[in-house]
């Protein structure tokens, strides 16, 4: 935590809940990514799938805020991050990657893979495919590893933050707000490379960096992070009612964008089409990632129960992250015989993989609390 002499628990509030999205989010994979005979699924997969949207851009934000502007050296700050998120990363990509080698050593069909990782539309249970997979760790994820994107893009985030350190650092309010506004103007690019033309702003095919590429991305989500931190003057009562309307209006946004492209197209078939009003850098998602971020923000934890609580949570929840994928599958396989309705059984999935995993993540910072830091973060 940086520059931060108090812990800020509604940040830890902030984080359980986002880390609870990602999970609720992967638990409707299944429903988005493989035809279902049940129409109800596929709405119930739309539906839940829309309101976790903010998840990732709520812990980008986060780390804007606890962490910029970078004290010290761009060298220290990289030896002391960029080693907890990267030998985690290989090693649990690495997990995942031989889970489908050892289906097969075990017996089990090929067609539980599809059901564990909903998004590998080859699988293999080959050896020699498992042991290529592991080699491509540190360029690329596939199906198997599809949360594992998040942990790229955060060491490229890494990165980058000495250098947005050095301009924050400065206090130059033109500067700082040139680049938001810039940022903002970049959100609407996916959109209007449907609507208008793919090669916009000087794209083509030799070139992949138009005129706002370079403001783009989870970047700004990280500056946003860092100049909200500071609470408001607003009335909470303001703050919550003009949240509510960010967030719905947000989703709806979100929902029948990505409702409508779901009729079209599949994932095998066209990702990119489906997930276009999924994407995290676009303008519905940042409302509704505002309306929740500002919100928790006014929220005071006065509770020493309450505080412990959320601490041991925070200190599990980068494990919690890294390992919640394998659990998903089974965990809703068997809850399947109870004949659960739709949205109740992805509740019960997530509290039980969160419990499953912030279980096993405190178990290894308890025996292992010196290698602890590699393994879970």
């Amino acid at each position: 935590m940086n520059n931060q002499s108090q812990r800020i628990y509604w940040v830890d509030l902030l984080r359980l809940m986002a880390m609870l999205m990602v999970i609720a989010a992967h638990c409707v994979d299944i429903y988005n990514a493989t035809p279902q005979s049940d129409p109800m699924n596929g709405f119930w997969g739309a539906f839940i799938g829309s309101l976790m949207r903010p998840s990732v851009p709520l812990f980008a934000m986060m780390t804007g805020l606890l962490l910029l502007p970078v004290g010290g050296s761009a060298k220290e700050f990289y030896r002391r991050r960029i080693p907890r998120v990267l030998i985690p990363m290989v090693l649990w990509s690495a997990i995942y990657y031989l889970i489908p080698w050892l289906t097969g050593v075990v017996g089990l069909d090929k067609s539980v893979i599809t059901t564990l990782f909903p998004f590998e539309f080859a699988p293999s249970q080959e050896a020699g495919d498992a042991l290529k997979n592991i080699a491509l760790i540190p360029f690329t994820f596939n199906g198997y590893t599809t949360h594992m994107w998040y942990l790229y893009m955060l060491i490229g985030l890494y990165l980058l933050m000495p250098f947005i350190s050095a301009w924050l650092e400065k206090r130059d309010a033109t500067l700082t707000n040139t680049f938001m506004a810039m940022w903002l103007c970049s959100l609407s690019l996916p959109y209007l490379q449907r609507l208008v033309a793919p090669t916009l702003f000087g794209e083509c095919a030799w070139n992949d960096f138009g005129t706002f590429h370079y403001f783009a991305g989870f970047a700004g989500y990280m500056v946003l992070g860092h100049l909200l931190a500071k609470r408001s003057a607003m009335p909470t009562r303001k703050i919550v009612a003009m949240c509510v309307m960010l967030y719905i209006s947000g989703f709806i946004i979100t929902y029948t964008g990505f409702a409508s492209m779901a009729v079209k197209y599949s994932y095998e078939e066209a990702p990119d089409l489906l997930e276009l009003f999924w994407q995290f850098c676009s303008p519905n998602v940042v409302l509704m990632t505002l309306g929740i971020f500002l919100v928790v923000q006014r929220i005071n934890i006065t509770s020493e129960r309450a505080k412990r609580l959320l601490e041991a949570t925070t200190k599990c929840s980068f494990g919690t992250y890294l390992m919640h994928y394998i659990f998903i599958g089974p965990v809703m396989i068997a809850l399947s015989p109870l004949g659960l309705p739709t949205p109740i059984c992805v509740i019960c999935s997530v509290v039980a993989v969160f419990a499953i995993c912030w279980t096993l993540t405190a178990l290894i910072y308890k025996v292992a609390p010196r290698a602890a830091r590699y393994i879970v973060g």
